[in-house]
């Protein structure tokens, strides 16, 4: 049970990294509102999985 929580763990952590490295990318140009568009959703859907992995972390615990 351990090995799966610490598994979660680094999927979140990783998904929170993603989301810092995008969240960076917001300070850029990026060329056009498409770009822009595509960053922003990319931003909200690694939101949506981080959320899922702490609930998920909430019920294992």
């Amino acid at each position: 049970m351990s090995e799966k929580i610490d598994k979660i763990n680094q999927l979140a952590n990783e998904a929170k990294k993603e989301v810092e490295r995008l969240e960076d990318k917001r300070q850029e140009r990026l060329g056009n509102s498409i770009n822009y568009i595509e960053n922003e959703l990319q931003v909200q859907r690694l939101y949506a999985q981080i959320e899922a992995y702490e609930k998920v972390l909430d019920i294992v615990k």
